[in-house]
């Protein structure tokens, strides 16, 4: 057997014992059998409108809101981040927006662009319009409702006629008791400011992929250009070996060899050719353009420079990470929420004041005024009302569970991006080594099957060496630069 004194009914306002369920709640009404009925006063004097109306604004002043208090879920965050060279620590985070730290006034250019013409930055915009009207609905409960009427009418009887006019107006307001009304405009100021947070986001979304993009562009600009010349190249020495066999001096082997190895050449630079024309078009869309109006860049990678990094605090990300605020934002708003669904467990006051003036002709003008005030108690919902608020308390679970996890995403996203930017600065350093290698072996090896020194197969070799430590020493550059504008992305700035 239970225990507890409502075990059939959900409504705090009746209980087996037929007391009220807190004390709170039987300062202001005692349980009744039936539906407690409101009042109606006709011709009221001013002194006792004005009485009312003192006692809404105290009763207004004085309510309390069921919503508990917020608290932003526990969690243990890490003290630093992985040390990595090349990297430092701040307090403050930076300023100046990773873009323009590449130094590059075209990317800055492109940029900008994407800021104002990016159609999904734009969708995202007015969904934020949306939350903000949505906004103002759920507020409008908390001011009264004001309405007009007015009529004219005219009747004929025999050879006399009546003409008669009638105007009247009406103010209703629900006196917020249990903060209700406001706990409801919370919820929806709060999903606003998360519908804020989450263009943010896409915001620091956009600006990452058109720099990468970008760095991405003049990456294949280098590579294309390292492709053509390694192509003239085997093409010089496909017409060498095509005149030593004319004259017998090297066999058909040798040709076909490298033939093979020119038409492998023109096989990567037709595909990094198309990989160009794609990253351009995915790029134009970013900035809002059908790719036949954009021109692609056809600068070098050595435009853009690395800038140096600085770390702030763990905790920092809390706060500058806009996807973090916005999955905050969305707990405030259920927080507000449960006051709401518990709010409807307790009485609602709503007054209502009636003014109506009649005038015939030839007759005098009347007029009438009536007071009226409505108190509704919920006794039995069958279940509704609990439900509501079990409901609601478990989507307040569910989204604390889920910053939490938003939360440890953005600090792997960090420790990945740290980790990405390592492997880089150490593959750069390794990949200038091997081109420096890679290009003075090929020179040795050319001037050897120059003077015949040595045969075909270990000069192709190294030229296919050599043209391969060139396309990854630019490969790992722009990897280097991604990395660095993913962290950046990660830190939330």
């Amino acid at each position: 057997m239970k225990n507890h004194l409502w075990d059939s009914v959900d409504d705090p306002l009746r209980l087996r014992s037929g007391r009220a369920c807190s004390p709170r709640a039987a300062s202001y009404f005692a349980v009744h059998p039936g539906p407690i009925k409101g009042f109606r006063v006709a011709r009221t004097p001013s002194n006792r409108i004005n009485g009312l109306i003192c006692s809404v604004i105290a009763l207004t002043l004085s309510a309390c809101s069921l919503a508990p208090s917020y608290q932003r879920p526990e969690m243990a965050i890490p003290h630093g981040w992985s040390s990595v060279a090349g990297v430092g620590v701040s307090d403050e985070p930076s300023t100046t927006p990773f873009w323009r730290e590449l130094g590059s006034t075209d990317l800055n250019r492109l940029v900008a662009l994407a800021l104002a013409q990016n159609l999904d930055l734009e969708a995202a915009l007015y969904r934020i319009d949306q939350a903000r009207a949505q906004a103002k609905v759920a507020g409008a409960p908390l001011y009264p409702t004001v309405n007009a009427s007015g009529s004219n009418s005219r009747s004929y009887q025999d050879s006399s006629d009546t003409n008669s006019a009638r105007g009247g107006g009406g103010i209703t307001y629900e006196v917020d008791l249990w903060s209700k009304n406001r706990n409801q405009a919370k919820s929806a100021d709060h999903r606003a400011e998360a519908s804020e947070f989450d263009r943010e986001a896409l915001r620091l979304v956009i600006t990452s992929d058109v720099s990468n993009f970008y760095t991405q562009l003049l990456s294949l600009n280098d590579r294309i250009r390292i492709a053509e010349f390694n192509l003239k190249n085997a093409e010089e020495i496909l017409r060498i070996i095509e005149e030593r066999f004319a004259q017998g001096a090297v066999s058909g082997l040798e040709v076909s060899q490298q033939r093979v190895a020119v038409n492998s050449f023109r096989a990567t630079l037709a595909s990094l050719i198309e990989q160009r024309t794609t990253t351009a078009n995915a790029l134009a869309i970013l900035l809002g353009l059908a790719p036949q109006n954009f021109s692609a860049p056809s600068t070098e990678l050595a435009s853009v420079k690395m800038p140096q990094v600085n770390l702030t605090p763990p905790a920092d990300l809390l706060s500058e990470r806009p996807d973090v605020e916005s999955a905050e934002a969305g707990l405030r708003a259920v927080n507000a929420d449960i006051g709401v669904a518990r709010a409807a467990f307790f009485p609602s006051l709503t007054l209502g004041l009636d003014s109506t003036i009649a005038a015939g002709f030839g007759n005098p003008a009347a007029a009438a005024t009536s007071l009226a005030a409505n108190l509704l108690a919920p006794i039995f919902s069958g279940g509704r009302l609990t439900g509501n608020l079990e409901n609601v308390t478990a989507r307040q679970k569910e989204l604390a569970a889920q910053y939490q996890k938003t939360v440890l995403t953005a600090f792997r996203e960090v420790e990945d991006a740290l980790a990405a930017l390592k492997s880089a600065n150490d593959r750069a350093v390794l990949s200038r080594q091997t081109v420096s290698e890679s290009q003075n072996a090929y020179d040795i090896a050319k001037a050897r099957f120059d003077a015949g020194a040595i045969d075909y197969l270990t000069l192709l070799e190294t030229q296919r060496s050599l043209y391969q430590a060139q396309d990854n020493q630019i490969s790992v550059n722009q990897g280097r630069l991604q990395s660095f504008v993913q962290l950046r992305k990660a830190l939330g700035s």
